[in-house]
């Protein structure tokens, strides 16, 4: 800052007051020469360094489940675009699926000064979620994919009850009779959970057979367990409905292409994945940028804008996208 105030011929006082928007007492010929030092210079503050001196830093933090999911990728690339348009800068943290992790990240990003958070929970952390709502030093946070039950935070997430009765409806018309969600352990994990029960509820109001595989064992494992599973179903035509890109990946791995031919496949995934994945995958796209995109915004009203509305649920419809591995 130092050298920039020298080039431009003013206090380093002016070249913070330029830097903070505080226009009231400086000329329009000062504000030209400084912007124009600043571009010659290259000059880029410390937005770490006036967090520290300001109520209001710029930046909000984002705790992310499991970076290694390309759905985490999405979300934060559609937080990112709406950063970029309110020039807010985003810092990230990776909860690699570990509570006492993310605990740590939201810790951490409160340290740094944000101005507000927005966390895709790893989930088996809701306890502590809640204390942390009552906190004297919190800051505004957006639940985002993953929520907290009765709701105590702005969230947004999919229409899940919705997107799988849809589903269904579409199998049912192909003329599926049994239908096997396929998950991993889902304890803890609002999302899971909501599909579970809609799959398990859906089923039974339209006449499907169906039932839920938990797996934790493995490929060798879950492709046993289809195996014999698909033995106990005979005849009936059957669907595999995966409840995620990765269990997706999983039933892919554990099944033969000579196996697909006969049963169906079906996920929440990205359509873009999915439809180059085996013969293309019948999916419900989840809008993961979108749901960013909302959930920036929404946490951009708290925090930017004054709003005091009771927190809210946005529910981002998921796509129905239909390829050939239902087409059987």
């Amino acid at each position: 800052m130092g050298d920039v105030a020298a080039a431009a011929g003013v206090s380093k006082t002016t070249i913070s007051r330029y830097l903070h928007g505080e226009f009231g007492y400086m000329s329009e010929q000062t504000k030209a020469k400084i912007e124009g030092v600043i571009k010659e210079l290259g000059y880029r503050p410390n937005k770490m360094a006036q967090s520290l001196k300001a109520t209001v830093s710029h930046m909000v933090g984002v705790s992310i489940a499991d970076m290694g999911n390309p759905f985490s990728s999405l979300l934060i690339k559609g937080i990112q675009e709406e950063c970029r348009a309110r020039d807010v800068q985003l810092l990230v943290s990776d909860s690699n699926n570990q509570p006492t992790l993310e605990r740590a990240n939201i810790e951490s990003l409160l340290d740094a000064q944000v101005d507000g958070l927005i966390v895709n929970t790893v989930g088996n952390n809701d306890d502590w979620l809640v204390r942390f709502h009552d906190r004297a030093n919190r800051k505004p946070v957006v639940m985002l994919d993953r929520i907290v039950l009765p709701l105590i935070y702005d969230s947004v997430t999919n229409n899940n009850d919705a997107a799988v009765r849809e589903m269904l409806e579409y199998l049912k018309g192909q003329g599926f009779a049994y239908v096997v969600f396929v998950m991993r352990p889902g304890e803890g994990i609002s999302t899971r959970t909501a599909r579970r029960q809609a799959v398990e509820r859906y089923c039974d109001d339209l006449g499907l057979g169906g039932e839920v595989l938990v797996y934790d064992d493995g490929i060798d494992g879950l492709r046993s367990r289809i195996a014999n599973l698909l033995e106990l179903c005979g005849n009936r035509k059957t669907c595999l409905f995966a409840n995620n890109d990765e269990s997706m990946r999983d039933i892919l791995e554990a099944t033969s292409a000579g196996l697909r031919r006969r049963v169906g496949v079906c996920s929440f995934a990205d359509e873009h994945w999915a439809k180059y994945s085996g013969p293309g995958i019948t999916c419900l796209d989840q809008e993961p940028m979108l749901m960013g995109r909302r959930a920036a915004q929404k946490l951009f009203a708290r925090i930017y804008d004054g709003s005091e509305e009771p927190c809210s649920l946005d529910e981002v419809p998921a796509r129905l996208c239909i390829f050939a591995s239902t087409e059987i």
